[in-house]
């Protein structure tokens, strides 16, 4: 596998790497078909890294994944601070999500989708299906179940063979439950995607291409859900504590260092 260093924003090993090569990297991972478990992939912005600066347990877990990724431009920026030691580019899970459904288009990789309401799975389930018709969606589940549930929604995910799972949860319960199942899950690669469904199925509007050319596309959000702005209110905190701590505590074991995903 290539190697990808670390950078650590309070805590949180960041990949350095462009989308480009985030795609280069996960095929290749689906491409060696000897990894005995799957990777876990986390798109992490300042709402995120602050939930885990406050949950030993949540930061547990993205220490654990095989590759967090900066999805907020609030992270880039943050990153900035240490001049070419920073953070490439930001790497959104909703044009992930897309990326990997064009490979998935191109190579008839198997996708399950599993997550958001019934109608909003559904909706997302066919518009993936019109969009990407030589991808094969093997399955899906919306995200209305208790935890007695787990078991029978692992085995319909097993049977199914999936070489992709994109689970829209909303954090911190996609990347845990991830995190818990990924072992049993037998799943080349597990994401979470937040509210992807949404935006794929038209329940939410994504920004204009302009807005996310000018890394807008947060401002968009608020001005579309006005009842989001005290989520918003988490950034400011995220980039002056970012920017004030020092580098030193920043640090987290992938610091700096080099690794292989495991295999």
């Amino acid at each position: 596998m290539k190697q990808i260093s670390y950078l650590s924003i309070l805590g949180v090993p960041f990949a350095k790497v462009t989308m480009q090569e985030t795609i280069d990297y996960i095929i290749e991972f689906i491409e060696k078909k000897n990894n005995p478990v799957g990777m876990q992939i986390v798109t992490a912005n300042p709402e995120i890294v602050m939930y885990g600066v406050n949950s030993h347990r949540y930061m547990r877990i993205l220490h654990e994944a095989e590759l967090v990724l900066a999805d907020g431009i609030g992270v880039v920026i943050a990153s900035k601070k240490w001049g070419e030691d920073q953070l490439p580019e930001r790497v959104a899970g909703y044009d992930l999500l897309h990326e990997l459904m064009k490979y998935a288009n191109q190579y008839q990789k198997k996708v399950f989708l599993l997550g958001a309401s019934e109608e909003v799975n559904q909706l997302a389930y066919e518009k993936l299906q019109d969009k990407f018709p030589n991808a094969q969606l093997v399955g899906r589940r919306n995200g209305f179940f208790k935890a007695d549930e787990d078991a029978k929604i692992i085995e319909q995910i097993k049977q199914a063979k999936p070489d992709f799972l994109f689970v829209a949860l909303g954090f911190p319960k996609q990347e845990e439950w991830i995190a818990q199942y990924k072992e049993q899950l037998e799943v080349p690669i597990m994401m979470g995607v937040g509210g992807s469904f949404d935006g794929i199925a038209g329940k939410v509007k994504r920004a204009p291409i302009i807005w996310q050319k000018l890394n807008l596309e947060w401002l968009y959000r608020l001005i579309q859900e006005p009842k989001r702005w005290r989520r918003m209110l988490v950034l400011p905190v995220f980039l002056l504590k970012a920017l004030l701590t020092p580098k030193e505590k920043h640090r987290s074991k992938k610091e700096g260092e080099i690794r292989k995903v495991k295999r």
